[in-house]
């Protein structure tokens, strides 16, 4: 356990140090911190250190221990050799409901249609990789193909319209602008997730070819569904960062690696062309030999770690088309490097009438599709999420590697699946508390000139850093002292843990500053605070104003650090809030040219008073506290809400407190900053 309570690579018996962005190895830990300075910003790092504590908070949660506890009391009961398997049946969808619901679905749809569209299904109904939360995808093809058969677009409008009207579906949201365009909504009688696509059918072949490869073996689906349980366990997989379909190709590509599975190209060699718009879909299986006997699920998940724990992903394009790796800067500039991309652009041109869009090489990951090649399916995976999932695998690929972590079972899949990402935070937090002199050492290095980078240094050695237990004690002596005020201790508490809360950060926009400059301040010439003062005094009596006259919010201020003097702000002001109506829901945040921002919501919560009074439908007990904590350089305002003593299911996703939360952060994000601006000249 030892060499996983460490930084990755960090510094071993040899000295050696490796950047932990770009994995390049360095000699010293001053010349890897003075290359991460010159070659990579710290916004990602400052963005990683977010997500690690969102993920670690989300981790303390009540629900998550609970869900933990019980995996680990399965694992503790699993017999021996068999664990790996418990997991991904701890965690596996129900295969059978997905596909009563499909068909349910798709009666609705092609009898609504009158016949004219198919439907299909695809993702992980077809896979066989579905989880408890996973949705069901769907593609609906049009069965007239001539020329008096509907477009994409009304096809698009016609099945949204009948989705809103139905009754046997709600949430429905048209998602326009996408690369795919999609309509999500929600079965009502089986509560499950739906997505809807019309515009392109590669999906579906793409889903045809990994169910056909994972039937070939049940070490394949076990390889498959744990990796992608241990992504979404990590938050490695979600919104804006790596998909589902990602993490799918990477596997394809580590099968290739291993030859365990021939290039797409090679599987294309012996069959006849399938042309869907240009993109040939075509594949044989019969002739791939299966996997060796004495190979298991865990040394694939070992393999998988090592490979891309050493991956630099940054300078390679993975193409499992291919079966090999091409060189980011020449495959798709340089004419002829890569003849099959340029054919099948060529022969999309053709099929689509348009020219079709180029690969997007200048992203931090590029992983070509193994069909469609002008498609990089990892182009969704910024620098933050990169860095983090580069941590996740170096780790992951140790703990594969520790005999005495691997002799208790379910203490190793639970450091995979939980444990992995709080020892990140803990590295994280070590980080902070380097000593001042080895950030000086840095800042010399940097400021060395590059001739003199070469000659023989007249000056004795840079001290060793100090030593990582010392560092490591230091710090959990820091992390484990205890809140003296009761008043922010957490209603939920956890051990060791931060309090249980919804936040959001404000911070000053360009235009907000503008703003102040010329309504305010340029009227103002007496004004002797900051101008970043006057931005949070606006926002502050901005969000009073919403929470009590928009939101009808019962207030009452229990707490307030007092400020030195009477007209200074408090840095920190607590509010207990309560309310027996909903007034956020089904809330309009679009602004309107006839009247003020501010006014075309106080009418809205007016109307509402009104209609919802008498309606149990939007009766509702909410209670909590409401907390606004400001920056010592008033360059930040930080939103906190959390919920009373003894109520642990407030925070939960349909809670009142979160359903507010997330009306209020649109409300912020709609808010006309200028209108304040305004209004604070003429109350002054």
């Amino acid at each position: 356990m030892s060499d996983l309570k460490s930084r990755p690579k960090l510094l071993q018996e040899d000295n050696a140090v490796n950047c932990k962005v770009c994995d390049a190895p360095f000699k010293t830990l001053q010349d890897c911190l003075a290359h991460e300075l010159l070659k990579h910003t710290i916004k990602p790092q400052k963005k990683l250190r977010k997500c690690l504590d969102a993920v670690t908070k989300l981790f303390a949660s009540e629900q998550i221990q609970s869900e933990r506890r019980q995996l680990q009391s399965l694992l503790v009961q699993t017999k021996s050799g068999q664990h790996m398997r418990a997991v991904v049946g701890f965690y596996a969808g129900n295969c059978n409901a997905l596909a009563n619901c499909f068909a349910q679905v798709r009666k609705s749809i092609q009898k609504q249609m009158q016949g004219k569209v198919k439907v299909f299904p695809f993702g992980s109904l077809v896979t066989g990789l579905a989880l408890k939360d996973s949705d069901i995808d769907l593609y609906l093809e049009q069965v007239d193909t001539t020329s008096s058969c509907m477009t994409h677009r009304q096809l698009f409008n016609r099945t949204h319209n009948f989705l809103r009207r139905s009754d046997c579906f709600s949430d429905v949201f048209a998602i326009r602008h996408a690369r795919v365009p999609i309509i999500r909504c929600k079965h009502v009688m089986s509560g499950l997730s739906i997505d809807i696509s019309m515009t392109s059918p590669n999906s579906t072949h793409n889903s045809r070819f990994v169910a056909e490869l994972l039937n070939r073996d049940v070490r394949l689906r076990e390889l498959f569904l744990f990796l992608k349980i241990w992504a979404k366990k990590l938050k490695i997989i979600g919104s804006g960062s790596m998909t589902s379909y990602c993490l799918i190709t990477l596997i394809i590509y580590q099968l290739q690696q291993l030859r365990y599975l021939p290039s797409i190209k090679q599987l294309q060699s012996r069959c006849p062309v399938q042309d869907i718009f240009g993109i040939n879909y075509a594949f044989c299986l019969q002739n791939v030999r299966p996997l060796p006997a004495s190979l298991t699920t865990f040394d694939l998940v070992t393999s998988f770690f090592e490979l891309y724990s050493h991956m630099d992903f940054e300078k390679k394009v993975l193409s499992p088309y291919l079966g090999h790796e091409l060189n980011v800067e020449t495959a798709f500039s340089v004419p002829g490097n890569f003849p099959e991309y340029e054919a099948q652009m060529m022969a999309m041109q053709r099929a689509n009438g348009e020219q079709p869009e180029q690969f997007q090489s200048q992203r931090c990951v590029c992983v070509q599709d193994p069909f469609e090649l002008q498609h990089n399916v990892g182009q969704s995976i910024s620098q933050t999420n990169l860095c983090y999932l580069h941590q996740c695998l170096v780790l992951a690929a140790q703990a594969c590697k520790d005999t005495k972590l691997k002799s208790t079972p379910a203490k190793f899949y639970d450091y995979l699946l939980f444990g992995l990402a709080e020892n990140l935070m803990q590295e994280q937090r070590l980080e902070h508390l380097q000593p001042a002199k080895l950030r000086k050492q840095v800042q010399q290095i940097m400021a060395t000139p590059a001739d003199a980078a070469t000659a023989k240094p007249s000056v004795a050695e840079p001290t060793d850093p100090p030593d990582a237990a010392t560092v490591q004690s230091a710090a959990t002596a820091s992390v484990s002292v205890k809140p003296t005020d009761d008043k922010v201790s957490s209603s939920s508490p956890v051990e060791n843990g931060a309090p249980l809360m919804h936040v959001h950060t404000l911070t000053p926009t360009n235009n907000d500053l503008k703003s102040l400059r010329a309504d305010f301040l340029s009227k103002k010439r007496n004004a002797k605070k900051t101008i970043y003062y006057y931005w949070v005094e606006c926002y502050v009596d901005a969000i009073k104003d919403i929470l009590s006259n928009i939101y009808a919010l019962n207030m009452k201020q229990i707490d307030s650090n007092a400020p030195s003097t009477s007209d200074t702000l408090p840095r920190h002001i607590t509010w207990l809030i309560s309310t027996s109506l909903d007034t956020w829901s089904s809330r309009n945040f679009q602004r309107t040219s006839k009247q003020s921002f501010f006014a075309q919501q106080l009418q809205q919560t007016i109307e509402f008073s009104k209609t919802r009074s008498q309606n149990p439908s939007y009766a509702i007990s909410l209670s909590g506290r409401f907390s606004l904590v400001i920056s010592p350089d008033y360059k930040e305002l930080r939103l906190e809400l959390q919920p009373m003593p003894g109520d642990d299911l407030a925070l939960q996703r349909q809670s009142p407190l979160t359903k507010f939360f997330k009306s209020l952060k649109n409300m912020l994000c709609n808010y006309n900053f200028r209108e304040k601006v305004i209004s604070l000249q003429y109350e002054r």
